[in-house]
């Protein structure tokens, strides 16, 4: 399935804030046009922006925009023969579950960061309650974007994101959510009249699941259709 021209030209700007502190060398993995890091050029003026973007046509446009544009396949890259090395801020948006091999991936990557770097990652969330219910139903439809895009590889929860960054060598900081609104339309319960808290005895009841022992940050991440998170490399034993 093929992306549409938007999906690479879409500037993700609230990851860029999550960065705390203005970089100096960037990495934006699967650049896709070079919308966001020429967004970051703006922001932070001097910066070196890099991209690495597997479409060719999306990659040309990105090279007119930031200073550098390596084309290929992110699992494939050398970044220290490719001279990407030093970098003390890497994007990587809704880059890991379509990869083949993620968890390798962040190990290779540490070889292309600064000892001060950070990234900053955006990954769906199939612990999602939508997507519970979706399966409860026997469905598991793919589309074109989105929790269930076509070209996904890999799914993740939150306890196997943290995984996955910690077997890798890196400290996750910082964890922060995008929501999904289809989420409290299946659990907002109204008893004469009253909205009913969520959760309620440790319990959330959708409209096929029924799941317990939830607490409310559990909830939270339950109504997660995305997770970002903020990581730093553990320094090398």
């Amino acid at each position: 399935m093929t992306a549409p021209t938007a999906y690479y030209e879409y500037a993700r700007l609230p990851l860029l804030d999550l960065l705390p502190a203005a970089p100096r060398r960037f990495l934006d993995v699967g650049c896709g046009n070079g919308a966001t890091a020429a967004a970051a050029k703006e922001r932070w003026p001097g910066l070196f922006a890099i991209g690495v973007e597997i479409v060719p046509e999306a990659a040309q446009r990105a090279a007119e925009r930031i200073d550098r544009v390596v084309v290929g396949s992110a699992e494939s890259i050398d970044f220290v023969a490719e001279g990407v090395t030093g970098v003390d801020a890497v994007l990587l948006a809704d880059v890991l579950e379509h990869l083949v091999d993620p968890w390798q991936f962040l190990k290779r990557l540490r070889s292309a960061l600064s000892d001060d770097a950070v990234v900053v990652a955006s990954i769906p969330n199939v612990a999602n309650l939508w997507l519970l219910e979706e399966l409860a139903a026997g469905r598991f439809d793919y589309a074109a974007e989105g929790l269930l895009d076509a070209t996904h590889l890999r799914f993740f929860t939150r306890a196997t994101i943290g995984r996955m960054f910690e077997d890798a060598g890196f400290t996750i900081e910082r964890w922060e959510r995008t929501t999904d609104g289809r989420v409290d339309d299946l659990t907002r319960h109204r008893v004469l009249g009253i909205m009913l808290p969520v959760p309620r005895a440790g319990r959330v009841v959708g409209r096929r699941v029924e799941i317990r022992d939830v607490d409310p940050e559990g909830y939270e991440d339950l109504r997660t259709i995305q997770f970002a998170v903020v990581a730093r490399p553990r320094p090398a034993a």
